[in-house]
């Protein structure tokens, strides 16, 4: 008998998870239509009940990551992380209007400097806790071959690793050559900073599962390179491969930002630099996790990635204000804080 369903899917972090879910459902005997929706956080199903059972399906689900909602969040939850996350914005706002100090200790470095790359690695590191979500899977699928043929993982990893991050730096100069070919000013350049903050921001948001309206806020890959880069990862037995396709995956809020910034570049090889530098943050992360697998349940992964949301809308309140600091609109944390004071000196 064929059966419509529909499920609520815990975990999914952006638009490349749909993709993840939809194949790996797709691919079981009986199913014959699965589409996976990350704003909705929900997946509807038709399958035959004589061929596969529901809960096999919701195993498929549960080893790629995600986690089965079988209950609906209380108003009473949602209410207490939009609370939490009004608080955190802020106490974030007022220490950096209101302290010179801290000011000058955790503003984003000028993007044309060296000290950016560590501010872009750091990114990087905290976004690594999003990837666990969405490539663990990944990494754990070589990480087993590996234990079952009783040898190390470390020269998989390091394979791995490799090629995700020559991945990165490959998009990173596709998109510091597209900004390449627009003349860009000190004012585009901070416009491109501002947006990687803005964007930052509404992937920590989600991350942390408030204003469910804002996982619409997105550019969405181009399903056919996604299914493409998902049918040749799952296809290589090599963990370079693995990794150099899982760079395909462009549905990630944070990796997105790094491409604007990169185009708001406007240099391929700067570009390059940028996701290289993101892409060696990402890994520290994500390969701690596969070496864990034994340790991390789904629960505690989940509890991770949340911790990340909350530093990360950090990192982009400060992004954000620097892109406004550049633009020179007066807007700017500081600028803001100067008039308050000038004011509050007048009266």
């Amino acid at each position: 008998m064929q059966i419509n369903k529909q499920i609520n899917i815990k975990g999914m972090m952006c638009g490349g998870c749909e993709t993840i879910i939809e194949d790996a459902v797709s691919e079981i005997e009986g199913v014959s239509d699965v589409h996976a929706d990350y704003p909705s956080a929900k997946c509807k199903l038709s399958f035959d009940d004589k061929k596969v059972r529901l809960e096999d399906i919701y195993k498929i689900i549960e080893q790629k990551g995600y986690a089965i909602d079988l209950n609906s969040e209380t108003k009473g939850g949602v209410f207490i992380k939009i609370s939490l996350s009004i608080l955190a914005l802020i106490g974030i706002v007022l220490l950096m209007v209101f302290s010179r100090k801290l000011w000058h200790q955790f503003s984003v470095p000028d993007i044309s400097s060296q000290l950016s790359y560590g501010m872009i690695f750091v990114v990087g590191l905290i976004t690594g806790l999003h990837c666990i979500g969405m490539c663990g899977s990944f990494v754990i699928g070589y990480t087993v071959k590996d234990a079952e043929h009783g040898r190390s993982a470390y020269l998989s990893h390091i394979l791995y690793g490799t090629g995700k991050t020559l991945s990165y730096a490959m998009f990173g100069a596709i998109f510091g050559f597209i900004g390449s070919v627009v003349s860009i000013t000190p004012f585009i350049s901070g416009v491109s900073i501002l947006l990687a903050g803005i964007f930052l921001i509404i992937f920590g948001l989600n991350t942390l599962n408030v204003f469910a309206v804002l996982k619409k806020v997105r550019f969405k890959q181009p399903e056919a390179m996604a299914r493409y880069a998902n049918r040749k990862r799952r296809n290589s037995r090599s963990p370079f491969f693995i990794g150099f396709f899982s760079g395909f995956l462009l549905g990630c809020g944070p990796l997105q930002a790094m491409y604007i910034m990169a185009a708001g570049n406007g240099d391929p090889v700067e570009g390059a630099k940028f996701l290289a530098a993101f892409g060696l943050g990402t890994l520290p992360a994500l390969l701690g996790f596969g070496m864990a697998t034994r340790w991390l349940s789904g629960t505690m992964t989940r509890r991770i990635t949340q911790i990340s949301g909350i530093i990360l809308l950090v990192m982009g309140t400060m992004m954000l204000n620097k892109g406004l600091m550049k633009t020179k609109s007066g807007y700017d944390f500081k600028s803001i804080s100067t008039e308050l004071t000038q004011q509050l000196n007048n009266k």
